[in-house]
């Protein structure tokens, strides 16, 4: 395997902040898929603590949700709230946690983060039926529950593998509907150097750490 480019670390401190440790804990009740992790981000130091708590109105978690919706576009965010920021240390996704010049690969384990439980509201746009298909008048809508830090909303059960992490309920054709969701978050910084969530990568989760592709939840300023 080629090595990962040199700039690679320093992409991980500037982007994530705090610190990480080598073990591979994972959150509370995250359970994550083998082969893969569960969230992202941080710097190393030989003891570590869960981040500062945070207010439910520091941040817009609605780039967020929308990293869980299918890259298809078909699932719509018209409006999203954070309800709670619990902190807590989250496990790194593995290529931005590891090594290929080091014994397993390994070189991080965690970072400090949130799991971050939101209420949103959204819209299910129809796509890829043709001009004689039949639009469903309802499908199950599977929002993620808190308990798999991987999942993502699912529209349908096709090819749905435990539905016990997953809150079901259902969804009409260009109707909004609230849900509840949760999804993961690592302290940091954004491309601007501003304090920020740096947002699992549900989308792409083998991927490198580019910050150009990272999704960012830019924290406000205290008193704003």
């Amino acid at each position: 395997m080629k090595s990962l480019p040199l700039s690679l670390a320093a992409i991980l401190l500037c982007c994530l902040a705090s610190s990480c440790q080598s073990n591979n804990t994972t959150p509370a009740t995250t359970t994550p898929e083998p082969g893969s992790s569960p969230s992202a981000p941080a710097a190393a130091a030989s003891s570590v603590s869960a981040p500062a708590p945070l207010s439910p109105s520091a941040f817009d978690v609605r780039p967020g949700v929308e990293q869980q919706t299918p890259k298809q576009g078909y699932l719509q965010v018209v409006s999203a709230k954070v309800l709670k920021a619990e902190p807590m240390q989250v496990t790194l996704p593995w290529m931005w946690g590891s090594d290929p010049d080091r014994p397993g690969g390994r070189k991080v384990g965690t970072a400090p983060g949130y799991r971050i439980s939101y209420e949103a509201v959204l819209r299910w746009q129809p796509m890829g039926y043709g001009p004689k298909e039949k639009i469903p008048a309802s499908l199950p809508l599977y929002a993620p529950n808190g308990t798999d830090s991987l999942a993502s909303f699912q529209v349908g059960a096709q090819g749905l593998t435990k539905p016990e992490r997953f809150t079901v309920s259902q969804i009409q054709p260009h109707t909004p509907v609230t849900v509840r969701g949760t999804l993961y978050a690592y302290t940091g910084q954004n491309n601007q150097k501003q304090p920020a969530l740096v947002v699992y990568p549900y989308r792409d989760p083998s991927g490198l750490p580019e910050p150009t592709r990272m999704t960012f939840l830019t924290l406000q300023s205290p008193g704003r």
